[in-house]
C-alpha cells in the first residue's frame, strides 16, 4: 500500500535471495531467519495482489454491486497501514486472505466461478477493511456482503444474522476495541475473548503449544469461507471433543518436533498460522494439502497420533517454503504435461509437481531419520520402514529430475542441494535388513503398478512381439520406449503395502500379515512367499484379463519365484499389452508364459525404456 494508491504507480522493491538462505532451503531446511525472509516476500506479493484486485475492481463497472466504492477501501486500508503497520502486515498475511485474493482475481478474469454474485466475493474486501480498522484503532462505518446470511471477519470470527437474505448485506460499525454487525438491528459481534463464541457469533479458535520454551498459537479454522484452497466453503463447526483432540495432537506434534528437530520446530512456529480441519474420506489415510496462495496454512484430516500430525505438518510446510521460493525465481520451465512417475502419487505428474513432491518427501525422510532414535521401541519398526521407503522414493524422484532438461540453472543448483542432503543417509545402517527389504518391495510394488497403469508401449512393437510369441520365436526384436498415457480410472488398493504397515505396527514379526483385509487370495500367497502365487494371479487374469492389480502381482510373484524374471521390472507394462494383442488376434496365451518369454528376451538385451 502507499499514501495515495489511486494516483501513483505502485512502487515495489526487489527481493534478493541471500545465497545462504537458498542453499539452506535446497537442503530441505530453512531456519527462523529464512522463514522471516519468506514471510517478508509473501507480504510484498500480497500487497501486489491487493493492488491488482482493487485496480481490477475499479475497472469493472458494478463489480461491488450494492457495496461501498473501491475509493473507500483505499482510504481505510491506507490509514490502517499507516497507523498500525505490524497489525496490517499480519492481517494481510492471514492465509485465507491470500486464498481470497487469488480467487477474486480469478473470478474477475473468468477463470474461476462462485456460487453467489460476483460482489459477494469481491466485497469481502470490506470485511478485511473492518478488521484492519479495528486493529488500527480507527473508526469505520461500512457495508459488508452476506454469504448464507453470515459474514466472516478474517482472523476474528463469523457473524450470523438469522432471517437475512442468503446474498444480502449488513452494516458494520467499528469503534475503539469494538466491532458491531447490524448495530441498529441484531447487533452481533465478538466477545472480549477473541476466540470465544457469543449469540450470533462464532469465534475463530486457537491451538496452543510450546516450542523451545516459547508459546506458539495457530488458528484452528473451521469457519472462514476461504479456508480451503479453491472455491469458498460453508462453515463446518467442530464440536468440543474434536477441538480437544486437535489440541492434544497439535501440542504433542510440536513437542515431538521440538525434541527431535528444534530448528524445524522453530521454523514451523515462525511460519505456520492456520490449521484447517478437513473431513477424512478414509479411516486409514490422513489427507492434507497446502497452496502457494495460502502461505502459512495447512489443511489436514485429524491424524491418529501426534507423530502422524508432525510428519503431516513437515510435509506441507516443505510445500509452503518451496511455494514461496517459486514466487521469487524459476526453478523449472515445463509445459506442465503430466508425464513423470512420482513414487508417492498414483497419477503421472508434471515436472513442477514432481519437484514439489520430491522436496516434501526430502523433509519427510529427514523427519523419519531423526525420529528413528527417539521413537518408543514398539514404534521403531514402522519408523524404520517409513525412513527406508521415503529415502528410496526420494532418490528415485531425484534421478528423474536430474535427467529432465526443463530445470533452470537455479533449479539444478537447488537439486544439487537436495541430492547432497539425501546422500547423507545413503550409508545409514539403522534400518534392519528385513525391514529394508519390505521397503524395497513396497517401492517396487508401487512403481510396477504405476507403469502398468500409465505406460503404453508402441503399438507396432506390441504387434511384432505378439507375432513372435505366436510363432514360437524369441522376444529379441528391438522395441522403443513406452509413452505415458494416463489411466486415471484404474482402481488401486495398495493392499500389500497396507498389510506391511499393519504388520509392523503390531506385535508380530515384520512379515506382511496374509490375513489382512483387502488382500486377494493371490496377494496372500505373494506376501506369504508361496511359490503358487503366479498361478493364483493367472486365475484372476483369466476372469479379468486387464486387471492392473493382478498384472502387478503377477510380475512381482514371477520375480520373487525366479530371479531370471527380474527384467520384467524394467518394462512391466509389456506383458499386459502383448497379452491384450494376442487376445485380440484370437490367440490363447497364458499370462505367465507371456511374461516369462518377455523376461527372457529382455535378459538378452532387448529392454527399451
Amino acid at each position: 500500500m502507499q499514501t495515495d494508491g489511486r494516483s501513483e504507480p505502485a512502487r515495489a522493491s526487489h527481493h534478493l535471495i541471500p545465497g545462504a538462505y537458498f542453499d539452506d532451503l535446497a537442503a530441505g531446511r530453512g531456519g527462523p531467519e529464512t522463514i522471516r525472509f519468506l514471510r517478508s516476500t509473501e507480504y510484498s506479493r500480497r500487497l501486489l495482489l491487493l493492488r491488482a484486485l482493487l485496480d481490477a475492481i475499479a475497472a469493472t463497472p458494478g463489480a461491488l454491486g450494492p457495496l461501498p466504492s473501491v475509493d473507500s477501501v483505499w482510504d481505510t486500508l491506507t490509514a490502517a497501514q499507516e497507523h498500525a503497520p505490524r497489525a496490517f502486515r499480519e492481517l494481510l498475511l492471514h492465509p485465507p486472505i491470500g486464498v481470497w485474493l487469488g480467487h477474486g482475481l480469478r473470478r474477475l478474469t473468468h477463470t474461476a466461478w462462485g456460487e453467489g454474485p460476483l460482489w459477494t466475493d469481491l466485497g469481502h474486501v470490506h470485511a478485511v477493511c473492518s478488521v484492519a480498522a479495528l486493529r488500527a484503532g480507527l473508526p469505520l462505518r461500512t457495508t459488508v456482503p452476506l454469504r448464507d446470511g453470515a459474514v466472516m471477519f478474517p482472523a476474528l470470527g463469523l457473524a450470523r444474522l438469522p432471517g437475512r437474505p442468503r446474498w444480502g448485506t449488513a452494516e458494520v460499525l467499528v469503534e475503539p476495541d469494538r466491532l458491531r454487525v447490524d448495530p441498529y438491528g441484531a447487533c452481533v459481534g465478538p466477545p472480549r475473548m477473541a476466540d470465544a463464541d457469543a449469540p450470533g457469533w462464532r469465534g475463530l479458535r486457537r491451538l496452543r503449544a510450546r516450542v523451545t520454551g516459547r508459546p506458539v498459537e495457530v488458528w484452528l479454522d473451521d469457519i472462514d469461507p476461504y479456508r480451503d484452497l479453491s472455491e469458498p466453503l460453508p462453515p463446518e463447526r467442530l464440536d468440543k471433543d474434536e477441538v480437544a483432540r486437535w489440541q492434544e495432537r497439535f501440542e504433542g506434534a510440536l513437542g515431538l518436533l521440538a525434541a527431535i528437530d528444534p530448528d524445524m520446530a522453530a521454523a514451523v512456529a515462525g511460519g505456520l498460522r492456520t490449521l484447517t480441519a478437513v473431513r477424512p474420506t478414509s479411516d486409514r489415510v490422513v489427507h492434507s494439502a497446502s497452496a502457494g496462495d495460502a502461505f502459512g496454512a495447512v489443511l489436514a484430516s485429524l491424524p491418529p497420533d501426534p507423530a502422524t500430525l508432525a510428519v503431516t505438518v513437515v510435509h506441507e510446510f516443505q510445500h509452503t517454503k518451496l511455494g514461496a521460493l517459486l514466487h521469487l525465481l524459476t526453478l523449472e520451465q515445463d509445459a506442465g504435461t503430466a508425464r513423470h512417475y512420482a513414487p508417492w502419487r498414483d497419477d503421472p505428474r508434471p515436472l513442477g509437481g514432481l519437484l514439489q513432491g520430491a522436496y516434501a518427501f526430502l523433509g519427510i525422510t529427514e523427519f523419519w531419520s531423526r525420529y528413528l532414535d527417539a521413537a518408543p521401541r514398539s514404534e521403531r519398526p514402522p519408523a524404520q520402514f517409513e525412513f527406508a521407503l521415503r529415502r528410496r522414493q526420494t532418490e528415485d524422484a531425484l534421478r528423474v529430475l536430474r535427467a529432465d532438461p526443463g530445470l533452470t540453472g537455479h533449479g539444478r543448483r537447488f537439486l544439487r542441494g537436495m541430492a547432497a542432503r539425501l546422500s547423507a543417509w545413503a550409508a545409514d545402517r539403522r534400518v534392519r535388513p528385513d525391514i529394508d527389504a519390505l521397503a524395497e518391495f513396497a517401492a517396487t510394488d508401487h512403481r510396477t503398478g504405476w507403469r502398468i497403469r500409465h505406460l503404453s508401449p508402441a503399438p507396432d512393437d506390441v504387434r511384432a512381439l505378439a507375432r513372435a510369441f505366436a510363432a514360437g520365436a524369441a522376444a529379441d526384436c528391438p522395441i522403443a520406449g513406452s509413452l505415458v498415457v494416463p489411466d486415471l480410472a484404474a482402481s488401486w488398493s495398495h493392499a500389500r503395502t497396507c498389510a506391511i504397515r499393519r504388520a509392523l505396527a503390531g506385535p508380530r514379526p515384520p512379515t506382511p500379515d496374509p490375513t489382512a483385509p483387502g488382500l486377494s487370495a493371490a496377494d496372500r500367497a505373494l506376501v506369504a512367499r508361496d511359490p503358487a502365487a503366479p498361478d493364483a494371479y493367472a486365475r484372476l487374469l483369466a476372469d479379468e484379463p486387464e486387471a492392473p492389480e493382478a498384472w502387478t502381482g503377477l510380475v512381482l510373484a514371477l520375480v520373487a519365484a525366479d530371479p531370471a524374471a527380474a527384467p520384467l521390472l524394467d518394462r512391466p507394462e509389456l506383458p499386459r499389452a502383448v497379452h491384450r494383442e494376442l487376445r485380440a488376434a484370437g490367440t490363447a496365451a497364458d499370462p505367465r508364459h507371456v511374461a516369462r518369454w518377455l523376461a527372457a528376451g529382455a535378459a538378452g538385451g532387448n529392454r527399451g525404456r
